[in-house]
């Protein structure tokens, strides 16, 4: 969702653990837990900046450095329901991630926000794996059921843009999220069900389960 533009410049701090990290149906982790720092800055204005640090359990026994991303835009409100949203963001991962090919990408994305549902594309020069130009369009939501408990979700396709660095015509992708997020004080407690295509052509990613629970608690510092 978009960043609603702010008067005035804030900060914030939030930690986080799952038992997976899945991006767009697929596991960044390696099917294994994480622990998450996110940074962000919403400046007057409507510019925005984040970064975001992982660790992974790593298979060792002990942890090791994930991925880092960074994040940069800007968000101009059109009414009091609409927001605009357009940026950069750019991720990096270790070999603790389990991707095959390449581990990190860029991506320009521009969005429209609601209260309720927006709508997101995204286009890499050099999305993760062996591929290069990808579009990545999504449709998401949120909806509050009470006033602490959560329900989001998003539906999007991965596309190549044509065939360079694909093996045997990668074709789109689609990816799925269906989550309930549960407020208990400054704790976040969340459950969500990701799932995807059948294609892994784009990815080149070692075999995992198109369908995946994961359970996750975080907290605003």
């Amino acid at each position: 969702m978009a960043h609603p533009a702010r008067a005035n410049a804030q900060v914030g701090v939030v930690v986080s653990a799952y038992t997976d990290q899945r991006f767009r149906g697929y596991s960044l982790s390696d099917g294994r837990p994480v622990g998450i720092i996110d940074v962000s800055y919403d400046g007057p204005g409507g510019v925005y900046a984040a970064g975001s640090g992982s660790v992974v359990a790593a298979r060792e026994g002990n942890l090791k450095g994930l991925g880092l991303t960074l994040n940069a835009g800007y968000a101009k409100r059109l009414d009091s329901r609409l927001t605009l949203d357009f940026g950069a963001i750019h991720s990096t991962y270790s070999r603790y991630s389990g991707l095959v090919g390449g581990r990190s990408y860029t991506e320009l994305y521009g969005g429209i926000a609601g209260k309720v549902v927006g709508a997101r594309i995204s286009v890499s020069p050099n999305y993760i794996g062996p591929a290069h130009w990808t579009a990545h369009g999504e449709i998401n939501g949120h909806l509050d059921l009470t006033s602490r408990l959560l329900l989001d979700g998003s539906l999007g396709v991965l596309a190549p843009l044509g065939s360079r660095g694909y093996q045997n015509g990668a074709h789109p992708q689609w990816d799925a999220r269906l989550g309930l997020s549960q407020r208990l004080g400054r704790i976040m407690l969340h459950a969500a069900v990701t799932t995807r295509g059948r294609s892994s052509q784009i990815y080149l990613y070692r075999r995992r389960s198109r369908v995946e629970f994961v359970l996750g608690i975080s907290s605003a510092l």
